[in-house]
């Protein structure tokens, strides 16, 4: 037996042992009073055992132990009232309170919760976690504390911080997806417990808690994040126990939250069920489905700092490459200092800023942007390798015209088929030379200059006399040559040396370079805001 049914025993013992001795005249030392451990009082005397021996049964008469009296419950102070109706007679904390259906059957608890945020903050990318502080609250309803028929002018509230708690039954709910969580508090820890008169029951707690964000840098830093929040029940399944949204404000956020990285668009609640077995055992030994509360904030990130740090400088980086493009091919040292320059400074801008990223097996927008513009400054330097080998050519270039189609073709072409048009022209220029030293050989030109003849009338030029053949010999060579021009017209070459060609390349990429940069940039900007 506890305690207590012995301390009534023993007091019911004393009173019907004064009776006894007061209606006999009898002698109170001689009696004796014996609690047996059935529930049973035996008076006897001990000068006379036989002559009173009376045994009173107390476990055959179950009103003689009552519950404390809830009578006078307006007149009682709150740890009055709640010490009587938490009593062990009325209420056990380890039974969920339980409502019977119309059908006999045991409805389930329908537990409501409210979160209200105050600090959102520390959305860290590289341990893709953030940090929220913020009052969770919990509502529901026990017919066993409803005080309002015992006490009916009772209009207030009971309140209580921890005692209180304890001495209570209370839904065990915990963050699916937290990192860390404590209840804020200075000397004690800031939980509130409130019973209304009708039974209903709000669990207020002040947390924090670091909470697992499964972000998505995909287009980052022009991304969108969707960080939730999961509640569930850890011990009583659907059966038992079932949690709610609130239906006004379920989620709240405080009016001066502010974010440093991001901007916080709105919020999004769900309730859904969660299956708990041998595969995916997510609560303990317990096997069965399980209530689940979850609440999204949607949050856009803030592009000026990255625009501002990283963007505009690596622009004026690729730009800074180009001025070598208005330096001479020959020179050497200032046109490598500057590529290299200009290409280390931007590696070391973009390695600063992937550091503040997570390690991701997908390509982002950030990556994109600076390999893009890696390849330009890179494509730089291979320019200048390109017009500085050509510098050093000893041969010039033959190009059929003086335009850029010829020019890169004669350029990237092999010197082979130019060789060989050099050779055919070659062998006729040898032809020609042989047929007039055969011409020569075999006839005789004979030339008489005469003196020239400063005069009045000007310049003027005796009469000289040539010979026949020479004459004949003329007329005949120019009507030949008129008839091989109009059969075949003559090929005409232009002619480049090294360094024209160089200076020819760079005032080209001149233009090329930043138009391309230009469309690089239409298209991803259209890609970033488009899509």
């Amino acid at each position: 037996m506890t305690q207590r049914k012995v301390d009534i025993l023993v007091s019911l013992g004393l009173i019907c042992w004064l009776r006894l001795a007061t209606a006999s005249a009898l002698d109170l030392s001689h009696l004796q009073m014996n609690l047996a451990g059935n529930g049973s009082i035996m008076l006897a005397s001990s000068s006379s055992p036989d002559a009173y021996n009376i045994t009173v049964n107390l476990t055959e008469s179950p009103s003689l132990i009552t519950c404390p009296s809830l009578s006078n419950a307006d007149s009682l102070t709150q740890t009055e009232l709640i010490a009587r109706l938490t009593d062990s007679c009325r209420y056990d904390r380890l039974e969920p309170p339980t409502t019977l259906s119309d059908s006999g059957d045991s409805d389930p608890v329908d537990v409501y919760a409210r979160f209200y945020i105050y600090v959102l903050k520390n959305l860290d990318s590289s341990d893709l976690q953030f940090m929220v502080q913020g009052l969770l609250q919990f509502r529901y309803v026990d017919p066993r504390l409803a005080f309002t028929n015992y006490a009916p002018s009772r209009k207030q509230p009971v309140m209580g911080q921890a005692i209180l708690r304890q001495s209570l039954w209370v839904p065990h709910i915990f963050l699916a997806n937290e990192q860390s969580s404590t209840v804020l508090g200075t000397n004690e820890k800031d939980m509130l417990t409130t019973i209304y008169p009708d039974g209903t029951v709000l669990i207020s707690t002040r947390i924090q808690a670091t909470l697992y964000c499964w972000m998505n840098f995909q287009k980052f830093p022009f991304d969108e994040q969707k960080c939730t929040t999961i509640l569930e029940s850890w011990m009583y399944n659907t059966s038992v126990l079932q949690l709610h949204w609130e239906v006004t404000n379920p989620v709240s956020f405080d009016s001066q939250l502010q974010l440093t990285e991001y901007n916080l668009i709105g919020s999004l609640y769900n309730e859904s069920i969660v299956v708990s077995d041998e595969i995916s055992m997510s609560h303990g030994a317990l096997e069965g489905n399980y209530s689940t509360l979850s609440f999204t904030v949607l949050l856009t990130r803030e592009v000026g700092y990255y625009v501002i740090d990283y963007f505009l400088p690596s622009i004026m980086i690729v730009t800074i490459s180009w001025v070598t493009f208005w330096l001479q091919a020959d020179q050497t040292p200032a046109r490598t200092t500057l590529g290299c320059t200009t290409l280390l400074s931007f590696i070391t801008l973009s390695l600063s800023q992937e550091n503040n990223l997570s390690k991701v097996s997908y390509v982002t927008m950030s990556e994109v942007w600076f390999l893009v513009c890696t390849i330009f400054i890179f494509g730089s330097l291979v320019e200048f390798a390109f017009v500085n080998t050509i510098w050093r050519r000893n041969n010039n270039l033959e190009l059929k015209k003086r335009t850029t189609k010829y020019i890169v073709k004669s350029t990237f072409v092999p010197n082979l088929k130019r060789n060989r048009r050099g050779y055919n022209r070659s062998q006729s220029t040898m032809s020609t030379t042989s047929l007039d030293k055969g011409c020569g050989a075999n006839n005789t030109v004979i030339t008489i200059e005469t003196p020239i003849i400063i005069g009045n009338g000007g310049l003027s030029r005796e009469n000289s006399s040539v010979s026949l053949a020479e004459s004949e010999m003329g007329s005949a060579s120019t009507a030949n040559l008129t008839d091989s021009e109009k059969e075949k017209p003559a090929q005409t070459f232009a002619t480049m040396t090294p360094k024209e060609v160089s200076l020819w390349i760079d005032r080209k990429m001149r233009f090329v370079f930043p138009l391309a940069f230009i469309l690089f940039n239409a298209l991803f900007w259209t890609l970033v805001y488009c899509l």
